[in-house]
């Protein structure tokens, strides 16, 4: 049995957290790189690429609201061919940089705001979907599982990967309790590891008002700007194996 661990890298320009990110990668399967919008710069994507590419890793461009003063956190007022020209750009940044380091940009996955509008708005998903088949239709969009943006993903012929996070609750629709609210995140790492684990094994799990929900996935999120997001892959890597999980990236 085989899953996917994908992880948000390349959030910040301090050299000290791309050395970070590296300590992530070997109990990570993909990597998301940001590429300007909300974090990010050329030289972040470089060492990104450079470190996921000495990983083995299927690396993705992590696009969002061109919104670095709120991290891609809020939704921004922008007009569509503002935000299909920011969008465009941001994954050409690492596109450009993994053809220069004779690698593959196999995967998009929004960041932030993008990301939860597209995974309830069609119109917004199929406008990100089509930027992405623009570019290259070989490229797979990750997002939100059961959302939206697997339709948008349907209809502009891509690929879509079925995403779950393993550190965040649900609501009773499949879509993620807003980090607004209190509850949005897992209290304790163990809820954390078994939330992951019965996405891994196709098991249900429980929104915080104990409605029960069959979610079905390809990949499992790790934030990496979690405090603990070492420790945390660490132990997910060991539970997934002792479950006789191989991590690996979807095909």
């Amino acid at each position: 049995m085989t899953i996917d661990i994908n992880c948000d890298l390349g959030e910040s320009t301090n050299p000290e957290h791309w050395e970070s990110d590296a300590l992530l990668m070997p109990y990570i399967s993909s990597c998301n790189i940001a590429c300007g919008g909300h974090a990010g710069n050329e030289a972040s994507v470089r060492a990104s690429v450079r470190n996921a590419y000495s990983h083995n890793l299927s690396i993705g461009a992590h696009p969002s609201y061109p919104d670095k003063e709120n991290f891609g956190r809020r939704s921004i007022p922008i007009d569509d061919d503002s935000l299909r020209q920011t969008i465009s750009e941001q994954i050409t940044l690492v596109l450009r940089e993994c053809e220069s380091q004779q690698t593959k940009l196999s995967h998009v996955k929004p960041h932030g705001a993008l990301y939860n509008d597209a995974a309830k708005d069609l119109s917004l998903a199929l406008l990100v979907a089509e930027e992405v088949a623009k570019i290259s239709p070989e490229l797979k969009l990750m997002g939100l599982a059961e959302s939206e943006m697997y339709e948008a993903a349907k209809k502009a012929g891509l690929e879509f990967i079925h995403e779950g996070f393993m550190d965040r609750n649900y609501q009773a629709d499949k879509t993620l309790v807003p980090r607004t609210e209190n509850n949005a995140l897992h209290e304790s790492l163990e809820d954390s590891l078994n939330q992951a684990l019965s996405f891994a094994l196709g098991s249900p799990i429980q929104t915080p008002d104990n409605v029960e929900l069959q979610i079905i996935i390809d990949s499992i999120c790790l934030h990496g700007d979690n405090p603990n997001a070492l420790s945390m892959a660490k132990q997910l890597y060991q539970r997934l194996e002792e479950h006789d999980f191989k991590v690996r990236a979807p095909i």
